[in-house]
């Protein structure tokens, strides 16, 4: 489907009088990130999509585009494109920071947000602002991606190793011996080596560093209200490197609606959709069933 001008591929599923339910991936990903959670929800009411954002996978590879307020733009015109007015977005790592970001800017078209191993996006850069040590995970990556071509080389060199290790440094210690952890670990080598990708990866992790030195970022800022209205479910894996009770609970802390919370899976790392797919689908259908609201349909 286009939104904007853009090609955004989205994989669909579920009956089309269904409410929506919008799956963001994060860094180093794609829609394949989420065929496990998709597996979990294919019997239920709901109308599923996972999208590939701007420059990875099937989606185009524009030369600019690659910031928050550009991504959450693009997240709306597929909630569009599919013919629906909302949707309940759901984000990974980045996508997280982009269903945040559609919430603040266009309100309408969010009836709630989920997110796994991520945060608000103030919030978060706040935190790494004032404690860049304990965050030199992160920080380190957004670091050494502004160095221009050495990132996107070191990315698909030896096959994409560096893909592979980003994503077993942060599952956790159990999930690496399964055979669910070698298929998506030869999905995410062969998903950074599409022909652009690395380059456009990198460009996102570039703008969250760059923002701090641009007017745009001040104004990126000053573009979210203090709360938004919808709820907001936060699922953080208890193994995640770069889980922060503090940053969870300050992140739910900018819902005003009393549906908001957040739940940590134990024994489980960054990638929970991906790590335990039942948990989170069994989560997400409680989380949904508690507030109606979020079963509302909202067709154009």
């Amino acid at each position: 489907m286009h939104s904007r001008g853009v090609r955004i591929f989205a994989k669909v599923q579920g009956p089309r009088n269904a409410p929506l339910v919008l799956l963001i991936h994060g860094f180093g990903g794609g829609s394949f990130d989420f065929e496990l959670l998709m597996e979990e929800l294919a019997d239920k009411p709901l109308r599923v999509a996972a999208v590939d954002l701007r420059g990875y996978g099937k989606s185009d590879k524009t030369p600019r585009g690659y910031d928050l307020t550009t991504a959450a733009s693009d997240m709306a015109g597929v909630i569009r494109g599919l013919g629906y007015t909302d949707a309940l977005v759901v984000g990974h790592g980045y996508g997280g920071l982009v269903g945040w970001t559609l919430a603040s800017h266009e309100p309408e078209r969010v009836r709630g947000v989920v997110t796994l191993s991520s945060a608000h996006p103030l919030v978060q850069l706040s935190f790494i602002r004032r404690n860049p040590v304990m965050n030199w995970h992160r920080t380190r990556r957004i670091v050494s991606a502004q160095l221009p071509r050495l990132p996107e080389s070191r990315l698909v060199k030896h096959d994409a190793a560096l893909a592979e290790r980003i994503f077993r440094q942060s599952c956790a210690p159990g999930f690496r011996d399964t055979q669910a952890y070698k298929d998506h670990a030869r999905r995410r080598r062969d998903a950074i080596q599409v022909d652009k990708v690395a380059h456009l990866a990198s460009e996102y992790q570039r703008w969250l560093f760059r923002m701090h030195w641009r007017v745009e970022g001040l104004l990126f800022e000053r573009t979210f209200p203090k709360q938004i209205a919808a709820p907001v479910l936060a699922i953080e894996g208890s193994m995640d490197p770069g889980y922060v009770s503090k940053v969870t609970q300050r992140s739910i802390a900018r819902s005003s609606s009393p549906h908001s919370r957040a739940v940590l899976l134990y024994g489980v790392g960054h990638y929970p959709h991906v790590e335990d797919a039942p948990a989170v689908a069994r989560i997400l259908l409680e989380w949904m069933s508690s507030a109606p609201a979020l079963n509302q349909k909202g067709f154009e």
